[in-house]
This record gives C-alpha cells, structure tokens and sequence, in this order.
C-alpha cells in the first residue's frame, strides 16, 4: 500500500493527561471513550459530552486545552506539562517512531496522535491504528498488554499484538487491482538482547531496503 499511516499514542499517557486535569482514576476509561470520539464530533462535542456526563467543568476546560491543536503536535511538545512521567514516555514512543520508520519504503506516515485511544483497556503501554487515505477507517491496530496474559500465567508476562482488518485489506486490494508478487530470495535478521539503537535502526533500514528490491525478510528477536 502506499500513502497510509500509522497513528501511535500510549496509554500511560492518557492517564497522566487525566489526573493532571483532577480526573479520578475510576473515571479514566469512560473520559478515554468520549476522548475517542475527537475525529467524528470534534473538541467541542467531547467538552460537551464530558459535560454533561457531569464532570467538574475545571477538569474539563484543563482537559479540552491540553488537546486543543493537538492534531500537529509532537510527542515532546505535548508531555511538557505532565512532568518526569510524561518525558519517559515521550522518549520511548520517539524511540519507536524512529525505529519504524526506518523499517518503512516510501508512502508511510508515523504520527503521534494524542488522541488515539484503542477502547480496550486492558492496553498498558503504546498503542496504534493505521489508517489509509481515502478510506473512513483503520486497517490495523493493536498495543501493549503486559498485564493481560500475567493473569491468566499467575506471573508477569510482558506483552504486545495486534490485529488486520483482513477484509477491508482485501476490499482495498481489491480496489487498487493489486497483483500479488513473487519472491525469489528470503531473508532473516536476529536482533540481539542488547542491541543499540543505531544498530537497530541499521537492521530495520537494511530490511527495508532488502523488501523494497522483492525479497522476503523477516526481522525478529
């Protein structure tokens, strides 16, 4: 596909963005649903949805202001007033863009999105959708769970996945006369356990380069 993006955000995020703004942690995932609401009704459909779910005007008026022109922001800019917190965050969520998008060949945009809320909850770190031009919806999307499988396991497990929309992959496919190609050659790179960023954004570019020539490649840890 060409001319599709990857929208990023993280969770813990949200809810630094929430108590700074005297949200109770109880009322965390249904501000998010109404928060998740920003592209169809707009920043003033979420003031005054939050509004009227009677939340303190306070909290809603700090809430609306932090995302207000948030549709250009980078992650930096927008953790500024969340503190040390914020910062860590922001520096991990840079460290991925980064990475992915050296992992890319051409038409795909990286893009934090402040908004983006993913409505599961059980999501407890970085979490993305992609979107393609021309299309009213999401293609894929997933994030981090570490605390989902720990559950289950009785012991942590650090955690992330995520889901296709097959059929509307197909759909678009199908709309754009996509011919499936052939590959003559399979390629694997192994990440190593310590693996420096350089060397990592190295190992993506290189995949890159390699898929963008017909090959096959595979990149795991």
């Amino acid at each position: 596909f060409d001319n599709f993006t990857i929208r990023i955000n993280d969770r813990r995020l949200l809810k630094l963005s929430a108590e700074a703004c005297g949200f109770a942690p109880e009322e965390h995932d249904k501000i998010f649903i109404i928060l998740d609401k920003m592209d169809k009704i707009g920043l003033d459909g979420v003031k005054s949805e939050l509004i009227s779910e009677g939340y303190s005007e306070e909290s809603v008026e700090k809430h609306i202001a932090l995302y207000d022109g948030c549709e250009s922001v980078t992650v930096e800019k927008f953790t500024e007033s969340l503190g040390e917190n914020g910062n860590a965050i922001a520096s991990d969520l840079a460290t991925i863009m980064r990475c992915a998008s050296a992992a890319t060949v051409g038409g795909c945009k990286i893009a934090f999105d402040p908004t983006l809320v993913r409505g599961m909850s059980y999501y407890t770190g970085t979490i993305f959708e992609i979107r393609m031009d021309g299309y009213g919806y999401s293609v894929g999307g997933g994030g981090r769970y570490d605390e989902m499988l720990g559950k289950f396991m009785g012991q942590k497990v650090p955690a992330c996945g995520f889901s296709l929309g097959f059929e509307r992959i197909v759909s678009a496919l199908s709309d754009s006369g996509f011919v499936p190609p052939s590959a003559s050659r399979s390629v694997a790179f192994l990440a190593s356990k310590n693996m420096s960023e350089e060397d990592m954004l190295k190992m993506y570019s290189d995949a890159a380069a390699l898929r963008s020539e017909g090959a096959r490649v595979l990149v795991t840890a």
